[in-house]
């Protein structure tokens, strides 16, 4: 009994903080498909959430939208959620969903925060550093570089509007920020196309979101992108080549450290951890490498060789778009045509996007590491 009041409790902390949460995303929240379903089925049955549908142009758009009698839940069992969650829908006549670009952008954002939280990411506004002065007293905890935290775009935008209120970031395509150590994860959500971007602005607000972040005790020097995607053959639309006269769509840039690309489904829940935590999945890779030599290179533009060919082997099961990219333009300069070693379910899309400039091979024995 006790196991199922906090499923229910995690289910509707989420949709009061996400003020409109995608329905499709419930079934995610605790790696348990069959058992989050019946959880989202009773919480509609008994007026816990309210079922919204919304008539899009391609599709019916259905989210969940927490009740009085939710909101009651939570603050009878979690005071502290409810406090965040009251904070959080004070901005509801901003943010209320009246039209369908309102409903989707909360959507984008509910993706982040639920993949962060299955990360392991701080969420909580009371157990991570605020961002806002006017909160930095005597209960404010101090940074841990060894844990994660999610930081959502409108306590982003708080913060940055505290500062000078004539700050405007709403235009950013940004869904939330992963930190963790001296690296920022700026994370966007492309759902199943490509998006929508410009690129200098995107770059200043990643550039201000650093200062912001060390202005705050953050030890950041390292900018990333993780760009979410509905299927990997998203992923091959990002990687195409951008026009010489500009162009409005998103186009992978050597601005951001990294560009790692994440599917939107339990695949890239189990990705992302291993993207922002690399350290803790040192055995993995190890797995991965193991029928592998050591690179004779000091440098170490790759991560292992063939031993019978002296290929140079690279480990990519990140999706590092960045790192294809330069592959595919051959900007390391290998002798010999290089080896490409990724994820059962990543394979085509890397094929399609290196063509015939690399091969690519699936990890050996990566079932075991699920």
């Amino acid at each position: 009994m006790t196991q199922k009041v906090d499923r229910l409790l995690d289910l509707l902390i989420l949709v009061g903080y996400s003020v409109a949460f995608p329905v499709k995303l419930a079934k995610r929240i605790s790696g348990h498909e069959q058992y989050d379903r019946y959880v989202m089925y009773r919480a509609i049955r008994e007026g816990y959430v309210h079922l919204m549908r919304k008539e899009g142009k391609r599709q019916v758009i259905r989210s969940l939208m927490l009740t009085e009698k939710g909101e009651d839940y939570i603050a009878t069992r979690d005071s502290e959620a409810f406090a965040m969650i009251w904070g959080r829908m004070g901005m509801a006549p901003q943010i209320f969903p009246s039209r369908e670009a309102k409903v989707l952008r909360l959507h984008a954002i509910a993706t982040g925060l639920v993949m962060a939280r299955a990360a392991g990411a701080v969420i909580s506004s009371l157990e991570k550093p605020s961002l806002l002065l006017m909160s930095r007293g005597l209960m404010n905890p101090p940074v841990d570089e060894e844990k994660a935290y999610y930081y959502a775009p409108f306590e982003l935008q708080a913060a940055f509007e505290e500062l000078d209120d004539r700050v405007e970031s709403k235009t950013s395509r940004l869904i939330g920020v992963l930190v963790r150590k001296n690296r920022c994860f700026c994370m966007y959500f492309a759902g199943n196309k490509r998006i929508f971007w410009q690129r200098l602005s995107e770059e200043n607000h990643a550039v201000g979101i650093r200062g912001l972040l060390q202005a705050r005790g953050f030890r950041i020097d390292t900018i990333t992108q993780i760009v979410i995607g509905n299927r990997m053959s998203v992923a091959e639309k990002l990687c195409r080549s951008p026009r010489l006269k500009g162009d409005k769509y998103f186009v992978v840039s050597d601005f951001f450290e990294n560009c790692f690309f994440v599917t939107n489904d339990a695949a890239g829940d189990r990705l992302l951890p291993m993207i922002i935590q690399p350290l803790s999945f040192l055995d993995f890779d190890r797995q991965a490498l193991a029928s592998y030599l050591p690179p004779r290179t000091v440098e170490r533009i790759s991560d292992a060789e063939e031993a019978h060919t002296g290929r140079p082997v690279i480990l990519n099961h990140s999706c590092d778009l960045l790192l294809l990219e330069q592959l595919r333009q051959q900007r390391h300069g290998f002798q010999k045509k290089p080896i490409v070693l990724c994820l059962d379910y990543q394979r085509e899309a890397m094929e399609s996007i290196l063509q015939d400039t690399a091969e690519v091979r699936t990890i050996v024995g990566e079932e075991d590491q699920k």
